[in-house]
């Protein structure tokens, strides 16, 4: 039998996307009654991301900023938007 050998190189994206997801979701559903603040705990959760990656790279030699990282983060923020605004479409609070 042929051995098969899967790389999982970038699976830490999917860590990312994850870790992203949860942070912004969580931010979002603490302030669901305050629609305003979406928008700003969005960019604020990108910003977060970014200055954690420029940290990585400038302040330890074990770690390296990546830009890919930043893509995974801020893709795991919009999907934590989306799956937000799917959830308080869905719920009608005026009845």
């Amino acid at each position: 039998m042929p051995k098969i050998e899967v790389s999982y190189s970038n699976i830490d994206k999917v860590y990312h996307l994850f870790a992203y997801f949860m942070l912004s979701s969580c931010w979002l559903f603490s302030f669901y009654k305050k629609p305003a603040l979406k928008y700003i705990i969005v960019i604020f959760c990108v910003i977060y991301g970014i200055i954690i990656e420029v940290l990585q790279h400038t302040l330890t030699l074990y770690r390296t900023g990546d830009f890919k990282d930043v893509l995974a983060n801020t893709l795991g923020i919009v999907l934590g938007l989306l799956v937000f605004n799917l959830i308080f479409k869905k719920i009608d609070y005026n009845s």
